[in-house]
């Protein structure tokens, strides 16, 4: 966290469930989403949220894609993904 005077910028990660996507480093079948926030912060209190990017990782390899925003209601109500869904590839392994 960066913390100047009164103002401050918390990066956070959160967990936020299982999807089926098929995983094109190990080929596994459910991979882990999450959120990841760049807050901005006021004496600690959380204000405005400056960056949001939901990504998959493979609790296998640790390849990690970006997904669309888009298409994330979709996404958390199915549990399910596909390859359109991603924006970018983060790491692929």
């Amino acid at each position: 966290m960066l913390f100047i005077g009164i103002f401050g910028i918390k990066e956070t990660e959160e967990e936020l469930r299982k999807i089926d996507f098929d995983c094109t480093g190990c080929l596994s079948k459910e991979m882990d989403l999450y959120i990841f926030r760049k807050v901005l912060e006021i004496f600690f209190i959380p204000v405005i949220t400056l960056k949001k990017m939901h990504v998959l990782l493979c609790p296998n390899c640790r390849s990690s894609y970006k997904l669309k925003e888009s298409k994330m209601d979709e996404i958390l109500i199915k549990g399910k993904s596909s390859y359109d869904d991603v924006e970018k590839i983060i790491k692929e392994y």
